[in-house]
């Protein structure tokens, strides 16, 4: 495993101190280069120590594969995460959609970890709002635990169960695969959680503003096959409005 400068320090200062002492020689020197090392390590790892303390992150390269099983980018980016109970700012991160992970750097190693996802209330990445959601009877949350883009936050919701799948076959010429989206859109009303995946779904769970919804959707080309993200945020979003 790869160590940091810093943590190569540490381990360096503190093997000479017996030594140093065994000579009898001017502790000062040491416990100034200890103090010193201790500073730097607190201030590189800064207010995000707490996060250091997830299981490792490993995946797998296949290299005949296409694509990559992460949000937006493979290239970690800075984003807000609540852990804990706390916000943290700055993080680099990624966020897996196969195994529905949120990915950091431990400062100390350099290697990616995995957040623990119990202690994760939401994350905000490439400006959308994760939230982190648990089934429970007694709510009506009946969907599958995980997180969840919270694409639109009103009287109702709109929430996007982002995921990927690996799709691999064989071929003459060897294995081949690709990733491929297998995201789930979910209309939240009255606190009940209602899975949609087109026009009919939507107005379905909207039927009480169905005819102004129609018109709305006709009226404004909204295309639920193609771009359902947008048009399904767009209906709710209006028809919160018809409410008022």
């Amino acid at each position: 495993m790869r160590k940091s400068p810093i943590y190569l320090t540490l381990v360096l200062i503190f093997n000479l101190l017996p030594f140093t002492i065994f000579a009898q020689t001017d502790t000062s020197f040491v416990s100034h280069a200890v103090t010193d090392a201790l500073k730097q390590y607190r201030k590189a790892v800064g207010v995000h120590a707490h996060l250091y303390n997830g299981p490792e992150y490993y995946v797998p390269v296949k290299s005949y594969v296409k694509g990559h099983q992460f949000y937006q980018d493979k290239i970690y980016q800075n984003g807000t995460v609540k852990y804990d109970g706390a916000w943290f700012k700055d993080v680099p991160m990624l966020y897996d959609l196969m195994q529905d992970e949120l990915v950091i750097v431990n400062h100390g190693s350099g290697q990616p970890q995995r957040l623990v996802k119990s202690r994760v209330d939401a994350f905000q990445l490439y400006g959308h709002t994760f939230i982190r959601l648990q089934a429970d009877s007694t709510t009506g949350i009946s969907i599958q635990p995980g997180f969840y883009d919270l694409l639109y936050s009103g009287e109702v919701q709109v929430l996007m169960k982002r995921e990927k799948t690996l799709f691999e076959r064989a071929s003459t010429e060897g294995m081949e695969g690709e990733y491929r989206d297998a995201s789930k859109f979910y209309l939240v009303k009255d606190g009940i959680y209602h899975p949609v995946s087109n026009k009919r779904s939507v107005m379905r769970v909207l039927q009480d503003q169905k005819k102004p919804l129609n018109k709305f959707a006709s009226a404004n080309k909204l295309r639920f096959r193609k771009e359902r993200e947008n048009a399904i945020v767009k209906t709710a979003r209006h028809y919160d409005s018809l409410q008022q």
